[in-house]
């Protein structure tokens, strides 16, 4: 499974400027979710990787070289979009077996690989069913284990539990997850539900006006962003103003006045006088008499 590096990529639509400047190094098997507003620019990040866009400038390289010259269909990447595009008119088993069937791949070892497929995704019993004949979820889980399926070195994912109802997105993500490890996947996965990304990822990528603005484990993202929009974009929180009143230097804490009322933190590097916002998250706050 490979390493990706994106450099410095930018890719405009006439004045528009769907990413600016973006660089980003995914590992060996990771699995990276990104999150943004509508319009930061995920989708476009993606399609720039798959092939599918050109970026107007910057790099991108797998395994240290660069894909702009490397068509499509030679880059080994797995696309799973939003909207579910089986096929309608094949079967289950039919659907898994396409991309090899278009590599003309040996009819051995498509049958082999595609049982393979139907085990992993738990689809056995519905080897001959057609996509009408399944829930939403269970379609979803069919165009995944085409891509994987194919031998893709890298998987893309573009919202790809985005059409389901929340209680079968929330069952689906796990399966992902769990059928990402058990490959050992490199994996990217564009959503815009911020408890899936913070659930699953290894690495969240943040995203605002076609940049990143952040990248880290989810538990620093949640509890210790580094910008005020990743605090207020991700999860709920109370953000209260104030100032540095005093500090200490040898327990790296720091006294703030908000409103009249004084809160000592663990806050360092930071002057007397100096301005701050306090990100408090609900389940942090305690009540008493």
């Amino acid at each position: 499974m490979p390493n990706l590096d994106i450099f410095s990529v930018s890719k405009t639509y006439g004045n528009i400027h769907a990413l600016s400047d973006v660089s980003l190094h995914v590992e060996d098997k990771e699995y990276v979710c990104v999150i943004g507003p509508s319009g930061c620019g995920k989708s476009t990040l993606i399609r720039c990787i798959s092939g599918i866009e050109q970026p107007s400038s910057g790099e991108i390289c797998i395994d240290g070289k660069s894909v702009e010259k490397t068509l499509i269909e030679d880059r080994q990447i797995g696309y799973v979009f939003q909207d579910i595009a089986l096929f309608p008119h094949l079967t289950v088993r039919d659907n898994l077996a396409y991309g090899l069937a278009v590599r003309q791949t040996p009819a051995n070892e498509m049958r082999t690989v595609t049982n393979e497929m139907l085990g992993l995704i738990n689809m056995r019993d519905r080897a001959r069913s057609y996509p009408i004949e399944l829930s939403g979820g269970a379609q979803q889980k069919v165009a995944v284990g085409r891509a994987v399926a194919t031998g893709a070195r890298l998987f893309l994912l573009d919202e790809p539990l985005g059409a389901l109802d929340a209680i079968v997105r929330a069952e689906l993500r796990y399966e992902l997850r769990k059928l990402a490890s058990d490959l050992g996947l490199t994996v990217i996965h564009v959503t815009h539900d911020q408890e899936e990304a913070l659930s699953i990822a290894d690495r969240v990528v943040i995203m605002k006006n076609g940049r990143i603005i952040e990248v880290g484990k989810p538990a620093e993202i949640y509890h210790h962003p580094k910008t005020l929009f990743t605090a207020n974009f991700v999860g709920e929180t109370n953000l209260l103003e104030g100032r540095i009143s005093r500090t200490e230097s040898a327990l790296s804490t720091s006294t703030i006045d908000i409103a009249g009322h004084r809160v000592n933190l663990p806050i360092h590097r930071k002057k007397v006088g100096q301005r701050v916002v306090i990100s408090i998250r609900p389940e942090s706050v305690m009540l008493s008499p």
